[in-house]
């Protein structure tokens, strides 16, 4: 087999055209991922009885009844949701964050407190609790479910806002909650 001499000025080109496609491909990478970025941070505001919030764009938004408002729950994973309840303001942050757990853990075996403490949240003090279920009504095998409630005080209200997560993806999901908790506010007479 007997080689083809390439000139300079051939290998001079290909060179060139190497450093343009990797130039292309990264400009390509870094516009699709800006793009993406966009998609994800996209959001629509809600307003139901006296709360407005801000909600990912598509997210399912169910209204609830009673102390529950709504629930917004992602369409891609049915197990990732945001709940918003309100309760008369009496008694207290802390002991109101007990008597749910309580109820909770009667009505759910399961149910499991990991962290439960005072918080303050963009300025406005709170309760937090961090918790723990197993999720057997999924199809397929049964899961663990991760959440947390944060607890404010709204005017005459407690807004409990909640985040609901498979274990493995609460991380991932956290600051997209924080970032929806600190789109909700109140306003009293807003029934």
């Amino acid at each position: 087999m007997t080689t083809i001499p390439n000139s300079q000025d051939q290998l001079a080109r290909e060179r060139r055209s190497a450093i343009l496609m990797g130039l292309l491909l990264l400009i390509s990478l870094l516009i699709g991922w800006q793009v993406k970025t966009a998609v994800q941070n996209a959001t629509r505001p809600i307003a139901l009885n006296g709360f407005t919030a801000a909600i990912p764009n598509g997210w399912l938004l169910q209204e609830g009844t009673g102390d529950l408002l709504f629930v917004a729950r992602n369409p891609q994973a049915l197990d990732q949701l945001y709940r918003v309840s309100r309760e008369s303001a009496g008694g207290g942050l802390e002991a109101m964050a007990i008597n749910r757990n309580v109820a909770r853990a009667q009505l759910d075996e399961t149910y499991r407190v990991l962290d439960a403490s005072p918080i303050v949240f963009n300025g406005q003090d709170g309760y937090k609790v961090s918790f723990a279920r197993a999720d057997f009504d999924s199809p397929g095998m049964p899961h663990i479910i991760e959440g947390i409630d944060y607890y404010f005080v709204f005017g005459d209200q407690i807004a409990i806002l909640s985040l609901e997560s498979k274990a493995d993806t609460v991380a991932d999901a956290l600051p997209y909650f924080q970032k929806f908790v600190q789109s909700v506010s109140y306003q009293a007479g807003g029934e």
